[in-house]
Order: structure tokens, then sequence, then C-alpha cells
């Protein structure tokens, strides 16, 4: 876990400086203070889904990147590639304040069905 979170740390700053912004402005953007966002990149701190989706957004990388990395998202983009264009389509196209409510419910959603495919497989 905590490989995967210097993992995370290590994508968010190579994709800051991968489009040429500063953590200045990466900080005053997502409304975060220049500290939190140096954790961020130092992975003293991990990111929250809503900020990390954030991030993505500003530096131009998909979100799955940030967490699979190149060898990851090839996997996930080739089984999922239609749908996950689809979606990505349509995600674009919503103001920020709808994207945070569809990934906090996305989440919720997961986490619903993590649990409940749980208690069916545990029950057989």
């Amino acid at each position: 876990m905590a490989d995967m979170k210097k993992s995370i740390a290590a994508r968010i700053k190579e994709a800051r400086e991968w489009k040429g912004l500063t953590q200045v402005y990466m900080a005053k953007t997502l409304n975060v203070a220049r500290q939190t966002y140096l954790d961020l990149e130092t992975g003293k701190t991990e990111p929250k889904v809503r900020l990390l989706s954030e991030i993505a957004t500003l530096t131009e990388r998909p979100l799955t990147w940030f967490i699979y990395g190149d060898q990851g998202l090839e996997i996930i983009e080739s089984e999922y590639k239609p749908e996950i264009e689809t979606l990505l389509r349509h995600f674009s196209r919503l103001p920020n304040v709808a994207r945070s409510a569809i990934l906090e419910q996305s989440i919720q959603m997961a986490e619903f069905m993590a649990d409940y495919t749980y208690t069916l497989t545990k029950k057989n």
C-alpha cells in the first residue's frame, strides 16, 4: 500500500511537470494550501478521488494513469475501451460540480456492490 502511495505521488509530480505547471499554480487551482499540495507530491498525504480527478483534468492525464501507470492503463483501456471512451466523452462535458457528484455517488455504489458481492460469496 505504501508503494502505491509513493507511485501516485510520483505520477502527480510527473504529470504536473509534463504539463509545465508550477506547484503554486496547482495549489491555487485546486484550492488547497501549497503545503497540502507538496504533501501530495511527496506521498505524505494520499489524495482523495475528487482531488485526484481534478489533478487529472488539470494535467490532461487519465485518472486511471495515476493509479495503474502506463501498463495498467493499457490493460484497463483495452478491456473496457468503448465504455471508457463513452464515459469520458460524457464526463468531460459536465461542470466540475456534476463531476464531483457523479464520482461521489459512483464510489458509494462501488463500495456497496463490493460489500454486497463479498456477502454473497461468503454465504456460499
